[in-house]
């Protein structure tokens, strides 16, 4: 065969071991297991004899055709009762069958050729139709013997339809009589029924017989027969022979790939729906965790200002910056005292997790956890519709919580990558600005100017004057503490301000990441993509067949 179907069929193989969540390709896997094992045996088989299987009704003459072409009785015939009950093999001497036992003759004379004799088609006998069904199966031809009074019944032709197209077939009409009544009427339904004939061959198969055991010339009219014996003594050559088991085998690959890629085109729909579903999904869970981001997270201005004040208390310098640093430390007390206890519930908190990211801090071995219940069970809710469109299209959902985790991971990360990435650098950007040398002399030049001009009074009067009384330092302490705390809440209101801008730039950096497809239903989409690539592998499979 062909290298291009040999690697269909090697695909297949792959398609034969499926276990995967489709449940019409893995219940297809048995027969397509059965398929690839009959078309490894035909490659075997493509220099072997030619299998020919005769079949028809009872009392059609396959066992009387037999005997004439062999010129003895060889098989038992009747006209009156069903006489073949198990098949019998002629074939050339020195042809080794495996055949369980079945009676063989070893005298043929047709070269390259095995006839089968099966028991009558219509028997009620069902370990007989499965013999029949036996031999068809390993037969590389068929010769369908009918007669006029029998020659088209449903028995035959139930065994027959499943190998339109896989066995090549001649007619033979075995009880000739005059003129043909049936010839038309049968080529007809042949070709209906979508067989190809090989040949037609009307013979009166007794009256050879009779010649041949009585050793004279012709007596009576034997019709087609000498032509028939002439098709399989000389027509039926090596080559030829070859072509024939090719096209079979060729027939059954194109049978099973047209069967697959059939169910794929009655998939095909349900996917395009699945895909619909997990996108108006996958769009509902990222809106609904945005929302509840935004208003645990986002909507707390509290740990903004922390995290900024704490990149402003790293990098603050001069006088001011000190104030503000020991301000910082004061306020931010309570947030961060629960950090230095492991048994502290705020210390697992989402605030916390969002803070210590914000911040740049380690979460001392905790997963950032950002995900809410809320998220979660909304999550589950989408997930039951999903998983029940999927069941409905012939998928099993994943198992377990599988998706649940998947998407509670990435969820996470998502969150953590906005936050300790721009939302982050934003806040390393306004305390780098707010903590910058001309932002610290503006800030310091009021106060230490009023310090400076209050130490050189001091110093005058130590030299020139009374010494100064306490009044006045009393007054300098105060003006300088109105200074400060004037300067500091301008400071303070800068940085809040900044916090703010910071806030919003990374709620939009999160709308952004959180709208970026991927956001759960990660098993869901895998189960739904690998059916569209076995689809798309059967297509191109059903292409290489055709070509």
């Amino acid at each position: 065969m062909p290298d291009s179907f040999m690697n269909v069929v090697e695909a297949l193989e792959g398609l034969a071991r499926y276990e995967g969540p489709w449940k019409a390709l893995r219940d297809e896997a048995p027969l397509l297991r059965e398929r690839v094992a009959e078309l490894r045996e035909r490659e075997q088989r493509l220099d072997d004899v030619l299998m020919v299987a005769l079949v028809g009704g009872s009392g059609v003459g396959k066992s009387t055709l037999l005997n004439a072409l062999a010129g003895d009785h060889i098989a038992a015939a009747s006209e009156d009762r069903p006489c073949t009950t198990v098949p019998m093999a002629y074939h050339p001497p020195g042809v080794h069958l495996d055949l369980d036992g079945w009676p063989c003759v070893a005298r043929s004379a047709l070269e390259h050729l095995v006839l089968i004799d099966t028991p009558d088609s219509d028997t009620i006998v069902r370990s007989h139709r499965a013999l029949v069904e036996r031999v068809l199966k390993d037969c590389d031809l068929i010769l369908l013997c009918g007669s006029p009074e029998k020659y088209l019944d449903e028995a035959t032709w139930s065994m027959l339809r499943p190998l339109q197209g896989l066995r090549g077939l001649v007619c033979v009409e075995t009880k000739a009589e005059g003129s043909s009544r049936i010839r038309e009427h049968w080529l007809s339904h042949m070709r209906e029924q979508g067989f190809a004939v090989a040949g037609y061959f009307r013979v009166n198969a007794l009256h050879t017989l009779d010649r041949k055991l009585a050793g004279s010339g012709t007596k009576l009219d034997e019709f087609d027969f000498p032509r028939f014996e002439a098709f399989l003594r000389d027509e039926l050559t090596r080559e030829r022979i070859a072509r024939i088991k090719r096209s079979n085998a060729a027939g059954l690959l194109g049978k099973t790939v047209s069967r697959l890629s059939q169910l794929g085109e009655e998939t095909a729909p349900a996917l395009e729906s699945l895909r619909a579903k997990l996108r108006d999904a996958g769009r509902d869970v990222s809106r609904f965790s945005l929302d509840q981001v935004r208003a645990r997270l986002f909507a707390a201005p509290h740990l903004w200002r922390f995290a900024l004040g704490r990149e402003m208390s790293l990098r603050t310098k001069g006088f001011m910056g000190g104030v503000f640093r020991l301000s910082e430390t004061l306020r931010t007390l309570p947030a961060r005292l629960p950090a230095l206890f492991p048994w502290s519930a705020a210390r697992g908190s989402t605030g916390h997790r969002a803070a210590s990211l914000l911040a740049d801090q380690e979460l001392f071995g905790e997963e950032a956890n950002l995900a809410s219940e809320a998220v979660l069970n909304q999550y589950r809710a989408l997930q039951s519709e999903v998983h029940l469109a999927l069941a409905r299209a012939g998928f099993d959902p994943p198992p377990g919580d599988e998706g649940l985790k998947d998407f509670q991971e990435e969820l996470n990360q998502r969150l953590a990558l906005v936050i300790r990435g721009p939302a982050r650098n934003r806040m390393v950007r306004a305390a780098r600005l707010l903590t910058s040398w001309p932002v610290t002399f503006l800030l310091d030049a009021l106060p230490v100017a009023f310090i400076a001009y209050s130490g050189y009074r001091v110093v005058w009067a130590y030299f020139n004057e009374p010494l100064l009384n306490v009044s006045f330092f009393f007054h300098a302490g105060t003006v300088l503490l109105i200074l400060s705390g004037a300067e500091l809440f301008l400071f303070s209101w800068c940085a809040r301000i900044a916090a703010w801008m910071a806030r919003r730039g990374g709620l939009r950096d999160l709308r952004v990441a959180l709208a970026v497809p991927g956001l759960g239903f990660a098993a869901e989409m895998r189960t739904i993509e690998h059916a569209d690539a076995v689809i798309k592998s059967v297509e191109h499979m059903n292409r290489t067949v055709q070509e």
